[in-house]
């Protein structure tokens, strides 16, 4: 079967600009560059799509639920979808303001994985996270703070264990009250003036540390 492309290369033909982006294959292209407005050079390079990594993971060896509390950008909790996705956690806790899949936003950056990873929502993340605790559930939180550990140095998740982890909103940070109920609290080690990273960031930080490295040893 022959490959057909999904994208093409358009480039301004105009060489102060310059301009170069890609462009949907049967999309109605336009004649001008969008950035500086001359004519479109007329040669196209196609895409046959992206360069896929292999699916060589190994399995987690214990269960991860991630609870996302008050978390104001839509599009980071795309992302967040999308990350969980790529490392096997069970399900996604949303809770709060935290915009959930029925947002038209959000599959932005979720990109299809808010159709496949599992999520509820909680108005209340407090009665989100008993919940967990109920469940069997170890509530580790990605925050700064006086009883913060560097992530590097905690001993990773037991096999079997059950870890539910908690992010909190972008500019308030973890709810003192939702910190309290989690046993462990992790910091991310920084070398800038910064004090915090994007939550997206963090998670995928966080997550992979935490389900690729209990999962190889």
């Amino acid at each position: 079967m022959k490959e057909v492309p999904s994208f093409c290369s358009q480039e301004c033909s105009d060489q102060a600009c310059g301009f170069r982006f890609p462009e949907f294959v049967g999309k109605e292209e336009g004649s001008s560059c969008p950035k500086c407005g001359a004519p479109l050079d007329e040669t196209k390079a196609e895409f046959y799509g992206r360069h896929h990594v292999n699916h060589s993971l190994a399995n987690p060896t214990f269960e991860m639920h991630v609870l996302l509390d008050n978390i104001r950008s839509v599009y980071n909790v795309g992302s967040v979808f999308r990350t969980a996705e790529a490392v096997g956690v069970e399900q996604l806790h949303l809770c709060g303001m935290t915009a959930t899949p029925e947002h038209p936003k959000l599959a932005k950056t979720a990109i299809g994985a808010e159709k496949t990873v599992p999520w509820g929502y909680a108005s209340n993340a407090i009665v989100a996270a008993e919940k967990l605790m109920d469940a069997g559930f170890s509530l580790w939180a990605i925050e700064g703070g006086e009883r913060a550990i560097s992530l590097f140095d905690v001993d990773l998740p037991k096999p079997n264990a059950k870890i539910g982890l908690v992010l909190g909103n972008e500019l308030a940070g973890v709810d003192p009250a939702l910190l309290t109920l989690c046993e462990r609290v992790l910091y991310i080690p920084m070398l800038g003036g910064k004090e915090s990273l994007n939550i997206t960031v963090a998670f995928g930080i966080a997550v992979y540390h935490l389900q690729v490295y209990s999962g190889s040893g």
